[in-house]
């Protein structure tokens, strides 16, 4: 369903979109925790919660994940972006941590956990009622059904697209093979209880924060394509380090250096994709990137049944040298790309001229300064303050 959702955001309002997703998922989570705590909660109950949250996922997921590129100029799209990746990688990881120690350390149970979350709803909701409406960008309404396929052919006929698109899916599938696989490692290597992966977590949204944030303001330079191939290649590190770990408290250390390097990678592959797609095309594009989450879950039970074949330990060795791979290939097509023209219409192209153009100076006045005016110094602050946000001088694609 995600591709539809794409479809939808790139035909209608972004923000109405966000706002029906937000409320529909607090009307589950709210029924689902009064459901829970009452007594009346059933198998089917909680499949039909599950599969309804995944439903208004897939389709306004897009929307929301495409909107805060509509909301800033095209300069600030690359760190816009990134901000909103580091966001979700943070939660992706505290969030089922957090709600673990709250049942597990001051006995919350399930319902109150879920009435919780509906109490953070009821805050975040109302501010986004604050966010300005943004309107698509539509050159020309289609069909559904051609509009889905021309967002997948302007994905894989744009060349940088295409092969941050593959190797987004890679890292993504390989990224979270840890968090299957540390359970069963922790048991089976250290005699720990399979609980404790929920420390490994916290320690990963730790270490996420702790990269994401100054790596939000160099995405939109010239270091975006190498931060890249080296964060994905600190991630491979990182799974190396926590396989070889021989003691329980090495592999919290080192879990540290994989959960940075994962989330530094998603972070700055976001970032370089939005900024590399013209505005019409957001929410497609942006499904089929999401689509890559849904992937993972199918192909996550693989990574069990290759661990109980050559163990857990090699398993995530294998699995850091598929991404060392994938990288490999990703500094290639890097360097058949770099010098390629940007797409007119994108943030990355907009950067570009911005830098590009040269500054026009002007003769001195010879008229009376009217500096002393307050009149004139009042209309003089908004233009110097436009001077101290030109854009850098930075290409967030190619180079």
């Amino acid at each position: 369903m995600t591709p539809l959702g794409g479809v939808v955001a790139d035909r209608f309002p972004k923000k109405p979109i966000v706002l029906m997703g937000q409320y529909s998922t607090l009307v589950v989570i709210a029924g689902t925790g009064v459901l829970i705590a009452t007594d009346l909660i059933t198998i089917p109950l909680l499949f039909a919660s599950t599969l309804l949250s995944g439903a208004t996922f897939a389709l306004t997921g897009p929307a929301r994940q495409s909107w805060v590129a509509e909301l800033v100029p095209g300069r600030l799209v690359p760190n816009a972006v990134a901000l909103q990746q580091m966001g979700i990688n943070i939660a992706q990881v505290l969030g089922p941590t957090l709600a673990s120690v709250a049942v597990v350390a001051f006995n919350v149970n399930a319902g109150g956990v879920y009435l919780g979350i509906s109490l953070v709803f009821l805050i975040v909701v109302p501010l986004n009622h604050l966010l300005p409406r943004t309107m698509p960008k539509v050159v020309e309404r289609r069909s559904p059904r051609r509009e889905l396929a021309d967002g997948f052919h302007y994905l894989r006929r744009n060349p940088r697209l295409r092969i941050l698109w593959v190797f987004w899916l890679v890292i993504v599938i390989c990224g979270f093979a840890i968090q299957t696989l540390m359970p069963g490692i922790l048991d089976q290597e250290f005699s720990r209880s399979s609980d404790e992966a929920v420390l490994i977590n916290a320690i990963f949204g730790i270490s996420a924060l702790a990269i994401n944030l100054p790596l939000a303001g160099l995405v939109g330079g010239r270091l975006a394509w190498p931060l890249l191939l080296g964060t994905a290649i600190l991630m491979a590190v990182g799974l190396w380090m926590v396989a070889w770990a021989p003691t329980y408290g090495l592999v919290l250390i080192l879990s540290a250096v994989a959960g940075a390097g994962r989330s530094g990678v998603m972070l700055v592959n976001q970032a370089i994709m939005m900024s590399n797609t013209r505005p019409e095309y957001f929410g497609r594009v942006m499904a089929y990137v999401l689509m890559a989450f849904g992937l993972q879950s199918i192909t996550a039970p693989a990574w069990g049944i290759i661990a109980d074949i050559i163990g857990g330990r090699e398993t995530l060795l294998l699995v850091g040298v598929i991404v060392v791979g994938a990288t490999a290939l990703m500094f290639l097509g890097w360097i058949t790309t770099r010098r390629l023209p940007l797409e007119v219409g994108t943030a990355a192209a907009t950067v570009a001229n911005a830098s590009a153009q040269p500054e026009v100076e002007t003769e001195p006045r010879t008229a009376p300064s009217p500096a002393y005016s307050p009149l004139f110094a009042a209309q003089v602050a908004p233009i110097v303050l436009m001077e101290g946000q030109k854009p850098r001088a930075a290409i967030p694609s190619g180079d």
